[in-house]
């Protein structure tokens, strides 16, 4: 990814500026939207105008203040890694204010090469290719190759490629988290995912802390514990607004998710899942989909499928069809993780209807490709709608089908 010819990735998402160094402007309106400080405020402690810090701000300024006391306020002010200011000759005690950066270093300290770190970005995107198209088994057994060797070529890293490491872990534990999640191990899932969190928040990283939080609520989900799903939700959506726009998406759909499920029959809590849903099918239209590093999957299939479960859990069955037939006008055929999303969204439809039959056909039609790719954790979900259809008529021809199916090993 081109991004990934920058040292500065670990950081966040800048455009390259003058010297080897980040767009300023970028970096400065980047960390200001993190801070909590008004624009008067920071002109205050600036000492300088409200004029100045928009010029600050400005992505046309490309390599920021000359004096060399103005960066260094500019960092301590805004938390900025003062490597990203230029400021490689500032030593963390010259800086200190009570707070450390993610990255503070002297002059010389290397960074990881283009080369290198292209080499890994390649690796991952071959992982969550082979977790999307193929099976899980292959899935781990890459990722935890590219780990190692990670660990290994890095072990002795400090400062900024300390960093360039952590921000490629970050990224390859949010698929193995995935990974074992579907293999029903949650007690893994969950760890991965608190250490992507972790590295994630100590970089400041936008886009690392939103698709960390949007997995690990994933999780939460998962565990059917909606409270905790919806926080990590909602406190991800300030740093998806400062992603770019599939993160920021899928992020949008989390939200409408989780509150989907803890709005019960209260008609404003339904509302305001259905407004998240509506914000990401707007982005997802937008076609601004290029891929962001997050290798999140925002689309209108897989929007209108969750809310779809969400339209069902409210008691609208007609609306719930409607938005999987469109689902599944816009559905990719290589993405069978998507198709049996929606065949298991339609199977939840139906038996929310009482209609068993035709639960039980998506549920065959999902079970065929379930087995064929080897998701053991949808057939676990699987299971459970059919229990439901069993409980509604044992009788069933087609419950008593796919029954059989289910219980051939």
């Amino acid at each position: 990814m081109n991004e990934l010819h920058y040292w500065w990735y670990a950081y966040g998402h800048f455009a390259p500026g003058e010297n080897n160094l980040p767009c300023t402007g970028e970096v400065v309106a980047y960390y200001f939207a993190l801070s909590s400080l008004s624009k008067e405020e920071f002109a205050q402690r600036l000492d300088c105008t409200e004029r100045y810090v928009d010029m600050l701000k400005s992505s046309h300024n490309k390599s920021g203040p000359t004096l060399l006391p103005r960066r260094i306020l500019l960092a301590k002010l805004l938390h900025i890694p003062p490597i990203l200011l230029g400021l490689s000759s500032i030593t963390l005690l010259e800086l200190s204010d009570g707070s450390t950066p993610a990255s503070a270093e002297v002059e010389g300290v290397p960074v990881a090469t283009t080369q290198t770190m292209t080499s890994y970005e390649r690796l991952l995107a071959i992982s969550w290719e082979l977790y999307y198209t193929s099976s899980v088994q292959k899935a781990e057994a890459s990722v935890d190759d590219a780990c190692q060797k990670l660990q290994t070529e890095f072990q002795h890293a400090t400062g900024a490629k300390k960093d360039q490491r952590d921000a490629m872990l970050c990224r390859f534990y949010q698929l193995s988290s995935l990974i074992m999640r579907d293999r029903l191990d949650l007690h893994s899932s969950i760890g991965y995912e608190n250490r992507a969190v972790a590295i994630a928040f100590r970089l400041r990283n936008a886009e690392l802390i939103a698709s960390a939080l949007l997995r690990r609520a994933r999780i939460f989900l998962r565990q059917e514990d909606y409270s905790r799903a919806l926080q990590d939700a909602l406190e991800a959506l300030p740093y998806a607004d400062l992603s770019r726009d599939p993160l920021k998406g899928k992020c949008y759909q989390m939200a409408g998710e989780a509150q989907g499920y803890l709005a019960g029959s209260t008609r404003d809590l339904q509302e305001k899942s259905l407004a998240y849903f509506a914000k990401a099918v707007q982005i997802a239209r937008r076609g601004k989909l290029e891929p962001d590093g997050s290798f999140v999957k925002t689309d209108l299939t897989s929007i209108l499928i969750e809310k779809a479960d969400a339209l069902t859990l409210f008691g609208r069955f007609e609306d719930a069809h409607d938005a999987l037939a469109v689902a599944r006008k816009n559905l990719s055929p290589e993405l069978t993780r998507w198709e049996v999303n929606l065949l298991l969204s339609e199977a939840r439809t139906y038996v929310a209807q009482k209609d068993v039959d035709s639960c039980c056909y998506s549920l065959l039609d999902a079970l065929n490709i379930v087995r064929a790719v080897k998701l053991s954790s949808k057939e676990d979900r699987i299971f459970s709608v059919y229990e439901r259809c069993k409980n509604l008529d044992p009788d069933n021809l087609a419950v008593q089908k796919l029954e059989k199916l289910l219980l051939v090993a």
